[in-house]
């Protein structure tokens, strides 16, 4: 099965989020912070190449007279997961942003478990345009994702999963688990950050502030930092963000390269 007519099954209509449900979220949601959660996707989108055409194909030619040819195009489908602890609206929507400007035609995300998906979060996939959201059961996942995996179509998984649990191995699937964000560390000064915009974006984790001469020790997962500090804290932090970026996100290990396909050809020079 390939993307042309690879289609998720038709009963996850019974269990797509309504209209009504996305329209209630949405006006929940101030618009300062609908306003964030924009400037993450913009900005995720801008990193990851949407002006780049979908299929590429891409000759070298290399010394010792033999080329090499890739053809490269988007993966058939993605399914994101998430469950109730999955609150972060920017951490989730930095992972489906490069899946979007990549131009992967089947995306769908599947809210696992009991509860519900937090009203920033269901905005936050209305702002990018993603209305393909279900809520499933535990058995209906594992139907689901049975249905993927024999449908043999290259597949990536977005694991935002507050509790995940381990799936099998597939040699279709490509599977991303976000990193655990416990803690950010904090470098304050009189221009910011916004602790309440930091504490919208990340509602699930821990905010510590600290100076820069103890921010290594502080035992953060990230940093927020004046702009001026950003080298000196790159030094202990694989994620930094500056002032003016506190209610943003962009993860340092997931980008467009892993929602695309590559075919390899070796061949002599003519």
């Amino acid at each position: 099965m390939t993307e042309d007519n690879f289609a998720f099954p038709e009963w996850l209509d019974d269990f797509q989020i309504t209209d009504e449900v996305f329209a209630v979220a949405y006006e929940a949601v101030l618009p300062p912070q609908r306003a964030w959660m924009k400037k993450t996707i913009a900005q995720v989108y801008a990193v990851n190449s949407p002006d780049s055409p979908q299929s590429k194909w891409t000759v070298n030619t290399w010394k010792g007279g033999f080329e090499t040819e890739i053809a490269n195009s988007p993966l058939d489908c993605v399914l994101m997961l998430v469950d109730k602890g999955a609150t972060s609206a920017v951490r989730i929507l930095a992972a489906l942003a490069p899946a979007l400007a990549v131009g992967v035609q089947n995306i769908l995300v599947v809210f696992v478990g009991e509860g519900e998906l937090s009203q920033p979060v269901l905005t936050g996939f209305e702002l990018a345009g993603q209305e393909a959201v279900v809520s499933l059961s535990d058995d209906k996942f594992s139907e689901l994702i049975s249905f993927v995996y024999e449908s043999e179509v290259s597949t990536a998984i977005l694991d935002l999963r507050s509790c995940p649990t381990d799936l099998s191995y597939s040699e279709n699937v490509r599977y991303w688990r976000a990193p655990n964000i416990s803690v950010i560390s904090i470098c304050a000064d009189e221009d910011g950050p916004d602790m309440d915009v930091v504490k919208f974006a990340h509602p699930d984790v821990t905010i510590e502030e600290t100076t820069i001469e103890d921010l290594a020790e502080s035992g953060g997962d990230v940093a927020i930092v004046p702009a001026e500090l950003i080298g000196e804290a790159l030094v202990d932090f694989k994620m930094v963000l500056s002032h003016e970026q506190e209610g943003c996100w962009m993860w340092n290990n997931l980008t467009d390269r892993f929602f695309r396909k590559d075919s390899v050809a070796l061949a002599v020079c003519l």
